[in-house]
């Protein structure tokens, strides 16, 4: 992700990755961050943050203008599909059921929207899994779909960018 340096006064975007690094494909949300923060990003608004398994992260993005989640998606369909939906694609006004142990994402999410501080836009992004076992490494079709992935990330970015700039014109 290359592009001019952003001010620091920008909206903050947040790029979550979560998943199970010891469970191969489930770990994909995590696989993606480490990358992430190898490469020379040069965006003073976007802050990466490795959710793991503690998908708790109300007070990482209560702040943020923009989120991005990364994480591995079962849809049903082939192995390495990519999916990207907007969070209003997904239903989450059922009633809120939290755990004293764990919150699934969709439930911190709803927890922001009830405290009036969920982002202004909220994007997921995934990769259908193929293999959910015990293991270290991506199978090839997920790892295949990083550069993909870096790509939608990319572009949802520069959309914040795009959308102050035609604002403020």
């Amino acid at each position: 992700m290359t592009g001019a340096p952003k001010e620091i006064d920008q909206p903050k975007i947040v790029i979550l990755g979560i998943g199970n690094l010891l469970l191969k494909d489930e770990g994909l949300g995590i696989h993606f961050v480490r990358m992430l923060n190898q490469d020379d990003l040069d965006y003073a608004n976007v802050e990466i943050i490795d959710g793991g398994l503690c998908p708790e992260f109300v007070s990482f993005i209560e702040d943020a203008y923009k989120l991005i989640i990364v994480d591995a998606i079962k849809g049903g369909k082939e192995p390495g599909t990519v999916y990207c939906f907007r969070l209003d694609d997904v239903k989450i006004d059922l009633p809120v059921t939290l755990s004293s142990h764990q919150m699934s994402v969709i439930d911190s999410l709803r927890l922001l929207k009830l405290m009036g501080r969920e982002p202004r836009d909220t994007v997921i992004i995934g990769v259908e899994p193929k293999d959910i076992d015990y293991g270290l490494e991506l199978s090839p079709e997920v790892k295949a779909r990083l550069v993909e992935l870096k790509r939608i990330v990319a572009e949802e970015v520069e959309k914040v960018d795009f959308l102050l700039r035609f604002a403020n014109s």
